[in-house]
Formats: structure tokens, sequence, C-alpha cells
């Protein structure tokens, strides 16, 4: 008799199998179920919404968005997101609440983004020469759009699969921030060969430990498609030396394989990237020059996006929203001062197409020089009286840096002199020989903190308090409190240096600072000397991050940032 494959206990095995099969497919397919008191927020791996980059807070979007969890009681959730198009379909598949973190650019009325034929908002496609070809239509997501505007027709294009309907319309909040884009361009013929991938850890934007949207490369630069001969490439980053240097193959065939690119280019072609301009502005300093660029005619316009079927919460979010705009609410204003008000203005690419650059190519390479052959012989020092005043190590250096490029015999026509730029009466009163560049340090990390703690009865916000102190430094604290009252009489705070930064240089004004106590003062310079530590500050802190190779120089500094900081 010929026996069954199958025993009759084993078909059921078997049929219970198929079921949890099933079953588990469709909770894989099904949106997740969703805790009322969490907020799913999804959002691309940028600097602008995780910072990386930045010592000044966990991220703009972080930011804004845990004011908005703190005020309505949700508990803040990461979904990770590669870039736009998946953050908006996660919303609208029910994975996310609220999309965050990337501007869209405005339709111009005849089809193009900002002028520029075959670009859309982040999605650079080859060209020839200066200008893309092709036509690309803007969606009605990518206009300047009023609280309400559905994007559902957005989302059915990007729809993958029979179903073209979204499950969940969304909502696009109002524009809180303007970005323009640029055009970056370079004609290289090949791509340069591989140095140290500087971005080692960042993967393919899975996750992280902690939950937090991983980083892959193409993301955390918020570039599109490099192109060339060889297809999508990325951009080098600047060497210590100053001369171009680029990331690892592996690193480049990640951002070849996740573009969009219909065709290759030809041989000779240009490679193109489109960027926001804050973002071009945050990671420029630590990328190669560029050969040219130019910026388009329309700005980026930043929105929240949220789903449209729960009302609770999409009443919130207009209402958190709504005072976002109340004259009294200087919520976005105090964040964009913090993570984007100390860089350069310019992005570098001024009307006429031709590149200069934000910022001093050779300012930063005379940096990456001291960083590598000056400050080793000073980072015991530095290490040993930031952690005795309770300063973190890398804005000393920064300080060091803009006062006297670590030249320890430095002399200035107003009678300052040494590493830290002492005057006679301050070292005098610091019993310090400001001429010995050990002495000079130990004794200008002392004064930072007594100015610091003379601050202490204007309760001010930690990083604020740094930049006053830092004002100070500078140009005296007497000077300081004119600025304080004069800001106050003309109607602001006198509590924040995003104030402080436009009321300082009116007491070099024969009007103003008649009526202050100290007289005349080159507010200006405290300023032009506070946003200039800031991005030094930034830099340093970046090629930490980065593991640059002037991070092994900067290592040793580390032990001694105080557990506490800012807020010490």
């Amino acid at each position: 008799m010929h026996n069954p494959i199958f025993t009759t206990r084993e078909r059921f095995a078997l049929f219970g199998l198929g079921i949890a099969q099933a079953f588990l497919l469709l909770l894989i397919l099904l949106p997740a179920p969703h805790d009322s008191d969490v907020l799913r927020v999804a959002a691309p791996a940028r600097e602008r919404v995780l910072t990386r980059l930045s010592p000044y807070g966990p991220g703009f979007e972080q930011e804004l968005l845990t004011a908005f969890c703190d005020r309505y009681g949700y508990e803040l959730r990461w979904v990770k997101a590669d870039d736009r198009d998946e953050a908006l379909r996660l919303v609208a598949d029910g994975y996310a609440d609220v999309a965050v973190g990337f501007g869209a650019a405005p339709d111009d009325g005849d089809g193009m983004n900002g002028g520029l034929s075959g670009f859309t908002a982040f999605d650079a496609r080859p060209g020839d020469g200066d200008e893309a070809s092709g036509a690309a239509a803007t969606s009605p997501a990518e206009t300047d759009s009023a609280p309400g505007v559905s994007l559902a027709a957005l989302l059915a294009r990007l729809a993958t699969g029979a179903d073209q309907t979204p499950l969940t319309d969304l909502v696009a909040g109002p524009a809180y921030d303007h970005a323009r884009p640029v055009l970056v361009r370079w004609s290289e013929p090949d791509l340069p060969e591989p140095v140290n991938a500087v971005l080692r850890d960042t993967g393919s934007g899975g996750a992280t430990a902690d939950g937090q949207p991983g980083v892959s490369l193409r993301s955390a630069l918020l570039l599109t498609a490099w192109e060339s001969s060889a297809g999508p490439a990325v951009p080098g980053l600047l060497s210590p030396s100053g001369g171009p240097s680029t990331l690892s193959a592996a690193v480049a065939a990640e951002a070849s394989a996740t573009t969009r690119t219909a065709t290759q280019p030809a041989p000779d072609a240009t490679r193109h990237a489109l960027v926001d301009g804050d973002s071009w502005r945050l990671w420029q300093p630590f990328m190669a020059e560029p050969t040219a660029g130019r910026a388009t005619g329309k700005p980026l316009s930043y929105h929240w996006y949220w789903r449209g079927d729960d009302a609770p919460l999409a009443t919130r979010l207009t209402e958190f929203w709504r005072m976002r705009t109340a004259p009294a609410d200087t919520l976005l204003d105090d964040l964009t001062e913090r993570y984007f008000g100390f860089l350069p203005e310019s992005l570098g690419v001024p009307e006429d197409g031709e590149y200069a650059g934000p910022v001093d190519i050779f300012d930063l390479m005379d940096l990456m020089t001291v960083v590598a052959e000056k400050l080793p012989a000073h980072a015991p020092t530095i290490s040993r009286a930031a952690a005795q005043s309770n300063i973190d190590p890398l804005l000393l250096s920064a300080v060091i840096f803009q006062e006297s490029r670590f030249d320890a015999s430095a002399r200035s026509k107003t009678g300052v002199r040494g590493i830290m730029q002492l005057t006679q009466n301050t070292a005098l009163l610091l019993k310090v020989n400001r001429m010995n560049p050990s002495q000079s340090i130990r004794g200008g990390a002392r004064y930072l903190r007594m100015l610091w703690d003379s601050l202490d009865d204007l309760d001010l916000q930690p990083w604020d308090r740094w930049f006053f102190t830092l004002a100070a430094f500078n140009q005296g604290p007497g000077h300081l409190r004119d600025a304080i009252r004069l800001d106050q009489q003309l109607g602001g705070s006198g509590r924040t240096w995003r104030e402080l930064k436009e009321t300082f240089p009116k007491l070099a004004r024969p009007r103003y600072h008649a009526l202050t106590r100290y007289g005349y003062c080159r507010g200006y310079e405290a300023v032009a000397f506070v946003e200039s530590v800031r991005y030094y500050y930034y830099i340093l802190n970046g090629l930490v991050v980065l593991s640059r190779p002037e991070a092994e120089h900067l290592a040793p500094l580390l032990d001694a940032v105080p557990v506490r900081w800012p807020a010490v």
C-alpha cells in the first residue's frame, strides 16, 4: 500500500503555517497601529532635521517638533525616510503622521522650477553644459500653498503598484522658511581617486540603535545626482591641505544606486547637483570647491505635511502654526538664528553666475593648517584651561584662532597682545603674562568664565549667554551692558543675541552712544567677532563628527568638554 506524502497531522501543521504566514504578510502590508499620544514623524536624515555637524542643539526641526509635542502631550517617534517622496508616501499610507525636513519649489507659471529647465525640487537630471534638457512639471503640492491644500495628486503620482490612490489625503502647513536652491556644477572629466571615507559610519539610511533615522550620504548632504562620465557621483570634501579629496568608491556607488537618472551623460558632461541654500552653506566648509554654480530664481518653501484624516491632530497642528505667526512669538526666529545665523549671508553664487564661494577658501585652508600644525603644541594647555573654567575646549580653540591664528607673538594696533589678544589691564586683573602662551590661554579661559558668571542676573538661554560672553570678551562688559540697555530702550528684550547683534553696531553712531554710560564702541566688531567664533566652532565640531584627518589633533581636547555644556 502506497504511503501518503503527508500525514493528517502534517497537513494541519502546513495549513497552520500558511495561515501564520498570511497573517504576518497582512501585518506588514497594513498601516501600523497608531497610539494617539505618539507623534510619528517621517523625515530624511538631513542636517536641519537632526544635526550631525552643529554643536548648537539637536536640530532645527527636532526642536520645533519637541515644542509641539511638549505643548500637546505627544511622544515624538521617528520614522525613517530616505527622501521627500518616501516621507510623503509614509504619511499617505498611514505609517507616519507628519513629514518634515524638506522644501518644495514654487511653480513659476510655465511648468518649470525657478527657471531651471529639467529640474524639480531636489531632483537633478543629466544635462548638457549649463542647462539641463527636458521639462519637469510641478505638482500642486510643490507650490507655496496655504494650509488645507490636499497633496493627493502628488501622492498619486508617487504611489507604486496597481492602486494609485493614497490611503490618506495630506495637508500642507503654511510656509515657515525659504531658501534659494543652488545649482552647483564642475567639469572634472573623471571621478577623483578615493581617499579617506569621512562619512564612514553612514549606511543605506537605516534607523540607528536609538530609533532615530539613519544617515545616508545623499540625504545628509541634501544633494541629488552629481553627474559624471561614469554616472552619478558624490562631491569631494576639503582635504587638510585645501586641495580636493573625495569619498570612497563604495559611498559613490551608493549614491549611484539611489539616484533617478534616465540616461547617462556624455563623457565630457558637466556634473550637476541641486541643493537648497541653507544646506549648501552648512556643508560647504567641508567640501572641495566647485568650479562654478548659480542660484535659481525662486526659493524653496519649507512646510510640514500631515495626515488629513486625524481631526484632533490636524486641529492641534493648525493651532501650533497659527501661534508661530503671532507677533510676540519668536520661536522660529530664535531657532533660525541659533542654527543658521552664524553662516555667511551669501550663498557664494552671485546673480551673474560666477562662483565666489560663501566663505574665504583660504581662510578655511588656514584653519585646517593651524589645527594640524599649531594646535597640537597647545592642546594640553587648552584642555586644562577649558576643564578648569568649564568651557568646551573646541569653543576656546575657536576663540584663539579668531584672535591670533595661534600666533603667540601676535600684536594689534589697539594694544592687545598674545595668543588670546588680552589687553594689559585684563592681563593685570588675571595676573598673567599675556605674551606667555600657556598663561595667556589659562587667563583667557578664566576671563571668559568670569564674563559668563557676571551675566547670571539676566536669566539668558545658555547659547545666548555664551554669545553675550563672547561679545563682552571682544568689547568689554561695560559696552555689552550698554548694548543691552539700548536694545531695551528701542523696544527689545535685551535677552537674545538675535536682537543684540542688530543693536550692538549702533553704539558706533553718536546719536546712540551718546545715550550710553560707556560711550563709543566698535559694536560692529563685536558682532563680527561673535559670528566668526561661532562659525569656527561649528567647523571644528564638524571636523570631529565627520572623522576628518584633522580630528586626530582635536581628539585630545574632547575629554575636557563639560558634562552639562552649554548650560554650565
